[in-house]
């Protein structure tokens, strides 16, 4: 079984937390550093057993790390990744896990020094909560988590990275970085993007209705507890993937405000049949 000497974890919150619970489950680290924003948030990681030692420079916590885990928001990578650059020990791994590669990814791959390899990972779990209190060590049993190798990622790196997320319980795919930023624009970004419009356009008719909401709107409108700060950046980080797929969504909704115009009930009704057909998948 793989196994990590030191391992840094760059964002302490609710992925980062939840990984590093997961590799002391499992055993796959012999120690665990942490750096974030908050001095608080990190005394906390050492007093719940999350880490062993923090700073608030990433740089300290690099400092001979065979594997470095960017868990901030993906719009900080490149900030982070400059101050780290010239700590990292030739041999290790850098991966991430944000929901955006795509030319992130490779500007990532671009900036390694030699001898250190980038390797892209997105594990689909989460919470509708965040931060540290939320970490769970089993959040990834259970889940996909989608490796993005380019041409360039070493084998070796590869190997070891899949075998890190096969061992605390995920499934591992892979994908090149464009395809998974066109896949999760729409399985992801795109329902998050609606969402939050969802509950704006309450807020907007009256706030108060809100509380009229049942377990369907709940459902629909759940990850619109999700970090603001955190899907901002991914928004913007896969903007022209989710601008196209925002406007195939308007041109699916308006085919459906088309047959309520004409009362065509059944076409409408074929419409919902499609969307039924495929959703079914998932169960």
């Amino acid at each position: 079984m793989i196994k990590f000497n030191k391992v840094a974890i760059i964002g302490v919150g609710l992925i980062g937390s939840s990984l590093a619970l997961a590799l002391r489950k499992y055993g796959l680290a012999a120690g665990i550093k942490g750096s974030g924003r908050k001095e608080s948030n990190l005394k906390k990681a050492i007093q719940q057993g999350v880490i062993d030692s923090y700073s608030l420079r990433h740089s300290e916590i690099v400092e001979g790390a065979d594997l470095v885990v960017l868990a901030t928001p993906v719009g900080c990578f490149k900030t982070v990744i400059e101050e780290a650059v010239p700590f990292l020990k030739k041999g290790a791994i850098v991966t991430d896990v944000g929901s955006v590669k795509g030319r992130l990814a490779r500007e990532m791959e671009g900036l390694m020094p030699d001898g250190v390899t980038f390797v892209g990972g997105h594990p689909i779990a989460g919470s509708d909560r965040s931060g540290i209190d939320a970490a769970t060590e089993d959040l990834f049993a259970g889940a996909k988590c989608i490796i993005t190798p380019t041409g360039h990622t070493s084998e070796e790196a590869v190997r070891k990275i899949t075998e890190l997320w096969t061992a605390i319980g995920a499934e591992v795919c892979f994908l090149s970085p464009e395809e998974h930023d066109l896949v999760f624009a729409l399985v992801s970004h795109l329902p998050h993007l609606i969402a939050y419009a969802l509950v704006n356009t309450v807020s907007d008719v009256n706030p108060e209705y809100i509380h009229y909401a049942g377990k369907g709107f709940k459902d629909t409108t759940r990850v619109a507890l999700s970090s603001p700060e955190l899907w901002r950046d991914i928004c913007f980080k896969n903007k022209e993937n989710l601008l196209d797929l925002v406007q195939r969504f308007q041109e699916s909704l308006s085919g459906m405000v088309d047959v309520l115009k004409r009362n065509d009930s059944e076409g409408l009704e074929a419409l919902f049949e499609k969307a039924q057909r495929l959703r079914g998948k998932l169960l």
